[in-house]
């Protein structure tokens, strides 16, 4: 009996004994499933997801994928898009037209009839095509001054009509601009022919309006043209610097009287901003007091060398019957030009002047040819 009692006696003091331990896993079970401390972050809160490959980003494209993967600098460069990109920004564009003696175009040449220098040294001409189809930016200025109300209506007819003639849609741009003492823009550049129609519909001699760009408002008070400030204003900030040809269109006696930039500055300009500058010579005219006008003339030299410099030609109509027709020859001459490119020899870009000068090389008449281009480009 002894024997049994200390049998029983031993399993009670191993079953408390199981019992209090089962409780202390008990009180420290929850610390045990506590998820641990990773030894360092998961990568959703401190790396990026690897990336991926991305197609190149184009200016103006905001969505573009770009990739922040480190570059790898053992990789070979890409020399391809480096040599692409230097022979881009070196090549000189020259439009350039060839009439005859008696004002026809010669359409006839190839890049064996041309050699071009620059500041007198020849260049080897890199393409050479008659280009059609290049977009056309371009601007229709109007000279509001008092000279020049008397023949306003004969030049919106003909202006409507070269927009007619000249604007294809979703390809080229145009815009309507006036001035007298200072510079409105009517129209901004648009393909829209039914807003430059009524654009130029509106112009007429009013008082007031804004500056476009740097030029700021004279006094009110004073009357006076500012043909120069036009030709500069609009070619800094007007058109802009894309692919095709941009072109001033002026209609006016080339008189300034209010200008606060002078004509090599607009010339400048034009120049340093690749634009063209054609005119259409308005002969201005004033009240004799007898109920009739006075006609008062062209300043032909300014608008030859104005337009001469820049690759345009200046035309002078003989009546307000004639715009039409002087209309008709800036639209041809605007789709009848030469393209040529080259790779200048002197490669510095220092920001100088450099001349450009176009010879044709064939004999007999071409000695009679006249050439119209640019005067040089500045090295930029």
């Amino acid at each position: 009996m002894a024997w049994l009692v200390a049998v029983v006696l031993l399993l009670t003091a191993a079953w408390s004994s199981s019992v209090a331990q089962s409780g202390r896993k008990r009180e420290t079970a929850p610390r045990q499933y506590e998820p641990a401390k990773p030894k360092s972050p998961p990568p959703s809160e401190t790396q990026e997801p690897p990336a991926t490959p991305s197609r190149p980003r184009t200016v103006g494209q905001p969505d573009a994928p770009q990739s922040d993967a480190p570059r790898n600098d053992d990789s070979e460069p890409d020399d391809t898009d480096e040599n692409t990109l230097r022979i881009q920004t070196q090549l000189v564009t020259v439009p350039f037209a060839v009439v005859d003696k008696r004002n026809r175009y010669i359409n006839d040449l190839t890049a064996q009839d041309v050699q071009v220098l620059e500041n007198g040294k020849p260049q080897e001409i890199f393409s050479f095509t008659r280009e059609h189809d290049l977009p056309l930016t371009f601007a229709l200025v109007f000279d509001i001054s008092g000279s020049q109300q008397y023949s306003i209506a004969e030049q919106r007819l003909a202006a409507k009509t070269f927009l007619r003639q000249t604007i294809r849609p979703e390809k080229d741009l145009a815009g309507v601009v006036t001035f007298r003492r200072d510079i409105e823009v009517r129209q901004k550049l648009t393909s829209n022919l039914a807003a430059l129609e009524r654009a130029v519909d509106d112009v007429r001699f009013e008082s007031g309006g804004y500056v476009y760009g740097g030029t700021p408002p004279l006094d009110p008070s004073i009357t006076g043209t500012s043909l120069y400030d036009a030709v500069y204003v609009i070619s800094s900030e007007m058109l802009p610097r894309e692919a095709g040809r941009r072109v001033i269109i002026l209609l006016t006696d080339g008189e300034d009287t209010t200008s606060r930039y002078k004509l090599n500055d607009a010339i400048d300009m034009a120049l340093r901003s690749d634009v063209q500058v054609y005119a259409v010579g308005i002969p201005g005219g004033v009240p004799n007091g007898f109920g009739g006008v006075t006609i008062t003339g062209i300043d032909r030299r300014t608008l030859e060398r104005l337009c001469e410099a820049t690759g345009g030609r200046a035309f002078f109509p003989r009546s307000p019957a004639d715009y039409v027709a002087a209309f008709q020859q800036i639209e041809t001459d605007l789709r009848q030009q030469y393209i040529l490119t080259y790779v200048p020899s002197d490669a510095t870009r220092d920001g100088s002047f450099r001349s450009i000068t176009i010879k044709i090389l064939r004999s007999g008449e071409a000695k009679d040819w006249r050439i119209f281009t640019r005067k040089g480009y500045y090295a930029k």
